[in-house]
């Protein structure tokens, strides 16, 4: 199993922050190239992961919980990958965003070398986006 987590401060409130990442509809605009993810029901998402040449799709649940500022999710299916998102308060208009992803079984990115390296820079990337999304919202 590969475990992947990186943080980052954002100048702006914990709830706007949160609002945004926990809408599915806009999840594209931060989340990773390569990755979508929409809405199947309530609490369910169908995401799809391209890497390379490969198109990974699946079921999955997307729980979030608006008073810890938390969002968890994972594969239905056991396929593999699962994940959360916290965001806490840092003070006034400033936040601190924590994104954790795990990630077992035959994926590529779970066994180290190019894939790995490639996962961990997406999860960099979309706290990045994130925050330039979230710092966006509040101009």
């Amino acid at each position: 199993m590969a475990v992947f987590e990186h943080e980052q401060t954002i100048p702006v409130d914990a709830g706007v922050v949160f609002d945004l990442a926990k809408d599915v509809t806009a999840m594209e605009a931060w989340l990773p190239d390569g990755l979508q993810v929409e809405s199947s029901g309530p609490e369910r998402v169908t995401g799809r992961v391209s890497m390379g040449d490969e198109v990974d799709e699946g079921d999955g649940y997307l729980a979030a919980d608006d008073e810890q500022r938390r969002l968890e999710w994972g594969d239905l299916a056991g396929g593999g990958y699962s994940g959360w998102l916290q965001v806490d308060e840092e003070g006034p208009g400033r936040c601190r965003v924590v994104l954790h992803l795990d990630v077992s079984g035959d994926h590529p990115e779970a066994v180290g070398g190019e894939a790995h390296e490639i996962t961990d820079e997406y999860i960099e990337q979309a706290l990045s986006r994130l925050a330039a999304l979230a710092m966006q919202s509040v101009t």
